[in-house]
């Protein structure tokens, strides 16, 4: 993997998710142990709008029982309600999982519901990524959220990361709220993987 090979010099500052594409996943699979066993690789990653395949696909099982079973984080792209929708039976079938609803939803629909599953699912959190993609106030939403269920993020070289930082640093609420989301949030979830 080039990333792993570029990075791994800095694996105490770097890690990766591994991309998880149903497709390619008899390759994936018997190699899972491998990827999970080395310094790098800390959880998965999912694209399912880009793939074209939903969230409830059989096919992602593997990637979710390993997962479950390693307690690992999953990172997965969520773009509107229906994305949100079908991961409701999912994370409750996968508790030692954890999952990261990449950009909270996306939409104004995703983030409602984004909101809901957290509440109702100590596995589940939003990511901060794209936090411009929906006007809905982030000081509402950590109101009706747990702020120990958020966690910071970027999407690197796809955003500006200052800004999405600033944005964050921000919003109208005390430091002690900021302070989990910037780091503790996914330190905690990292230290629990076996």
């Amino acid at each position: 993997n080039l990333l792993e090979k570029v990075l791994l010099p800095n694996s105490d500052r770097f890690k990766g998710y591994l991309g998880f594409n149903p497709f390619y996943a008899d390759g994936l699979v018997c190699n899972f142990d491998r990827y999970f066993s080395g310094p790098f690789f800390v959880g998965f990653k999912t694209l399912f709008g880009y793939w074209g395949v939903k969230m409830n696909d059989p096919r992602f099982n593997p990637m979710w029982a390993y997962a479950d079973r390693h307690r690992l984080p999953i990172l997965n792209h969520t773009w509107g309600k229906d994305d949100i929708v079908l991961l409701k039976d999912v994370v409750k079938k996968y508790p030692h999982a954890h999952f990261l609803l990449g950009h909270s939803g996306g939409s104004d629909d995703g983030r409602k519901e984004a909101e809901l599953l957290v509440q109702g699912n100590p596995n589940v959190y939003l990511e901060w990524c794209g936090s411009f993609c929906t006007p809905a106030s982030w000081e509402k939403t950590l109101q009706r959220v747990n702020p120990r269920q958020v966690v910071f993020g970027t999407d690197a070289m796809g955003h500006d990361v200052y800004w999405e930082l600033g944005r964050l640093l921000s919003l109208d609420v005390p430091d002690e709220t900021l302070v989990p989301i910037l780091g503790q949030n996914m330190c905690r979830i990292m230290a629990l993987r076996q």
